[in-house]
């Protein structure tokens, strides 16, 4: 019986993993083949995060230099996982991501038209809040395009230090919280360390950081609630983000790491379907690894871990790069301009 099971594996065209209290009890074919270290018996890489018995997932982890998608059952009452897993694709703008972004594009272009129009009558005037938000949105979509496409390109510019991120958290949540505040949502930090130190690209950690909020913001609308969490797990760093707004639908999980179908494209005003791609790319240079973990009706949590070590322990100085990728805009209100209300975009000389 056993011996029919694993043909049957082996015969699947992706890798799959048998675990049971972290070790592994079998592997197919495919998945020797990606991951020659395990053998049952072994244990499963930290960085491999399981849901909760009785649950399901989706994800991402990396081993070695190569990033994997993976999704993780296990049935209730019975122990151990089961974890179906691939390469995840060459990075590049897909089609579905540049449709979903040339429609947002249009959004956008059509509201800075809504906006300017009125000042080409006498006596009009531009409304700078409602023409800040925009610019700050359309600054968001042409970085996040750049950025996608340098992951196909020279590559996105990289640059670790020993940083600490308990900090780099207590400094992206402070200004964050305070403006979704304005929004009617509360963002709450917790932290079970003080100080943890990683290797790590303070600049691409905070767009990953705040990418997060920003959806989860979305998820949890008015009245909603954002909490990030912070806590050390052998070694590896885990942070937890949650929200109380509606639960994505299982195919929607599914398509937070998946390349999507035509049907999948965001409709306008949904985003152009970039953040999560740029976040995976971001955890494959950290080494890196994210698991999106359905919650109750109400919740879910994005789950990420990154590696503590090897740390540089020499004295790094950390020079900004000498090209300014912001224009002098506040990073944290171009992530999350799409949930902020207009009036805090009032920019000075536009009436």
């Amino acid at each position: 019986m056993l011996d029919s099971i694993q043909s049957l594996l082996n015969a699947l065209p992706e890798g799959v993993i048998r675990v049971c209290d972290g070790l592994v009890l079998s592997i197919n074919e495919k998945g020797r083949q990606y991951l020659p270290q395990l053998t049952p018996g072994s244990s499963l890489p930290e960085g491999i995060l399981l849901p909760g018995q009785g649950g399901a997932a989706s994800g991402v982890f990396t081993a070695g230099s190569v990033s994997y998608l993976y999704s993780c059952t296990c049935q209730a009452g019975e122990a151990g996982h089961v974890i179906l897993f691939h390469p995840d694709p060459q990075p590049g703008l897909k089609s579905w991501q540049l449709d979903g972004a040339l429609g947002e594009l249009r959004l956008l272009l059509g509201d800075i038209l809504t906006e300017v129009g009125p000042a080409t009558v006498p006596g009009g005037t531009v409304s700078a809040a409602a023409f800040g938000k925009t610019f700050h949105r359309l600054f968001r979509l042409v970085n996040n395009l750049e950025f996608v496409q340098q992951t196909a390109g020279e590559g996105v510019p990289f640059r670790p230090v020993t940083m600490d991120l308990d900090g780099l958290c207590r400094h992206t949540i402070q200004p964050a919280g305070d403006l979704l505040q304005e929004a009617g949502i509360s963002l709450e930090y917790r932290s079970k360390v003080s100080g943890l130190l990683i290797p790590g690209d303070p600049e691409l950690l905070q767009k990953l950081l705040l990418s997060l909020i920003s959806n989860a913001a979305q998820a949890a609308g008015e009245k909603g609630g954002v909490v990030l969490s912070l806590r050390r797990q052998g070694r590896n760093a885990v942070l937890s983000l949650s929200n109380s707004g509606t639960a994505p639908t299982q195919r929607q999980l599914s398509a937070f790491f998946q390349e999507g179908p035509r049907e999948d494209v965001p409709l306008p005003g949904q985003g152009a379907g970039l953040g999560i791609p740029i976040v995976r790319h971001i955890l494959n240079l950290h080494r890196g690894s994210m698991i999106v973990l359905p919650g109750d009706e109400l919740a879910f949590s994005v789950v990420l871990s990154l590696p503590t070590g090897p740390l540089d322990h020499r004295l790094t100085l950390h020079t900004p790069s000498a090209v300014q990728r912001d224009a002098g805009l506040n990073p944290v209100l171009v992530e999350l301009s799409g949930v902020l209300p207009d009036y805090l975009f009032g920019m000075e000389g536009l009436d």
